[in-house]
């Protein structure tokens, strides 16, 4: 039976490359964005490919949409197989603590941490009569020299914390979904303004390491999995050096 998995902030980047190479190996996608003409290409461009996908509009800052796409699925698509959180915002990451102001940091944790709290609430259900599993996309949450961005971080830190509540709890109470979070490391994508480096990965690689983990058999129940792809990296280090 083919499985089916809904992807949110699919249209583009990291999120566009993980639809790719799970539509690829024959599931059903369901794209959401919050922009329809965007969405509706993505889909497009899937479909060219040979895959299965419909778009379906969800804005994590609009919790009526969520439940509205909740919805939706429960009546269309009640074998859902798997949730990929992957859309959030990154908030101007060059600033420093002293900096932001309190409306900046609220508008990351309304996105990157309420929005996906909702979704998570909200597709549980359907889910777990499915014994279905929610990855989603996160960074280590503690500041390093090279990476300090206060509000990106605290919204990712929560994120993660919240990963693991869920993950006691289904457990506790024996609910068969599991969750999860993949940290892909450094991707080139419009978060970071197409950063590149020795440490940074193609949007390739990083949808690769995030479809192949949602696509195991392994059980991930409440881990944050590190998919940094150091074997690459390393490569990468080796070549470029002597470019």
């Amino acid at each position: 039976m083919t499985k089916i998995v809904l992807i949110t902030g699919a249209n583009k980047g990291i999120g566009f490359e993980t639809a790719k190479q799970i539509g690829k190996n024959g599931w059903t996608l369901l794209i959401s964005t919050r922009n329809e003409e965007r969405g509706k290409n993505a889909v497009h461009q899937l479909q060219q490919d040979g895959i299965t996908a419909e778009w379906l509009q969800i804005d994590l800052n609009d919790i009526a949409s969520i439940h509205k796409a909740a919805r939706y699925v429960e009546e269309r698509y009640p074998k859902l197989d798997g949730l990929i959180n992957n859309a959030g915002i990154s908030g101007d990451m060059q600033k420093n603590p002293l900096e932001l102001k309190s409306s900046e940091l609220e508008q990351l944790a309304k996105v990157n941490f309420l929005g996906n709290f909702e979704m998570i609430k909200s597709f549980t259900p359907i889910l777990s009569r499915n014994h279905g599993r929610i990855l989603n996309v996160t960074i280590p949450a503690t500041p390093i020299g090279s990476f300090n961005p206060l509000g990106y971080l605290a919204s990712k830190a929560s994120l993660n914390s919240m990963i693991k509540s869920f993950a006691m709890y289904y457990k506790k109470h024996e609910i068969p979904v599991e969750i999860f979070g993949v940290l892909p490391g450094g991707i080139s994508t419009d978060l970071n303004q197409h950063q590149s480096g020795l440490l940074i990965r193609t949007v390739q690689e990083g949808g690769e390491s995030i479809a192949k983990v949602m696509m195991d058999r392994h059980n991930h129940q409440g881990k944050l999995l590190m998919r940094m792809g150091l074997t690459q990296l390393a490569r990468n280090f080796v070549f470029r050096r002597h470019d």
